[in-house]
């Protein structure tokens, strides 16, 4: 869980060109759910933009990196529009992705046979026998003060189109829904560089830790407190999620 600083863009084969969606009147960056067609597109932008981080890195040892990356993005970003079109979501183009959900479980991910077929033993092992009962526990520790809260799954801007807000945009989708329904949001932030990012959106880090134990992979677990913009809280309105007509990943 964390932004991740993405390197140079690498040539995709079949990627998907979109057209940009920023309004032409007041230059408003536009953010929108991952529609079904755009799943490609958008694993693909999120495979850019971890390919260089050392959790999945480690989770993926054994296995092709950009096979295991785009294979475990296009899962979870599938998983989540199944729950709702809201939990993942792009800005221009999908030149940036966010998936994050209020769901305490998360997404479901293949199971470790489905997941073995296409990136290996060792790395499908690693990451759902190693890996994601480690985050959910440390996760259930820093929330155990809380109700109701909204976890960033991913969230990643293409290296080439930093600095364009669009970061900033995806993050304020879901706090402008945070602070409706006074939920606190939380992340776990494997890149170092990132964390001063959400410190400028309001978050705090609540603790650090070692992944696995793991002196090379350090990691802050950080909170943003809601701030209402009204006295009493208002459901989490979400959007429906889509159909699975193809049964995909």
């Amino acid at each position: 869980m964390s932004l991740s600083v993405a390197p140079p863009p690498i040539a995709q084969t079949k990627r998907v060109s979109r057209k940009l969606t920023v309004c032409a009147e007041t230059k408003e960056i536009n953010v929108r759910p991952v529609v079904k067609g755009a799943i490609n597109e958008a694993a693909h932008t999120l495979t850019d933009c971890y390919a260089n981080n050392a959790v999945l890195d480690w989770c993926s040892r054994g296995a092709s990196p950009d096979d295991f990356l785009f294979t475990f993005f296009k899962s979870l970003i599938n998983s989540a529009t199944l729950s709702s079109r809201d939990f993942a979501v792009q800005v221009e183009g999908c030149k940036g992705v966010m998936i994050w959900t209020n769901q305490p479980q998360g997404f479901s991910l293949p199971s470790a046979a489905k997941l073995a077929r296409i990136i290996g033993w060792a790395a499908a092992l690693r990451s759902l026998m190693q890996y994601q009962p480690w985050r959910d526990k440390w996760r259930r520790k820093v929330m155990a003060g809380y109700g109701d809260y909204i976890t960033i799954a991913y969230l990643g801007v293409l290296q080439h189109e930093h600095r364009k807000g669009y970061g900033s945009a995806l993050l304020k989708y879901v706090l402008d829904k945070a602070d409706t329904a006074h939920y606190p949001i939380f992340i776990e932030v494997t890149e170092p560089s990132a964390i001063p990012f959400f410190e400028h959106h309001g978050f705090v880090i609540k603790g650090k830790g070692l992944v696995c134990n793991h002196s090379e992979l350090p990691v802050a677990l950080m909170v943003r407190e809601p701030v209402p913009t009204t006295d009493t809280p208002a459901p989490l309105r979400l959007k429906p999620g889509r159909r699975d007509s193809d049964n995909t990943v």
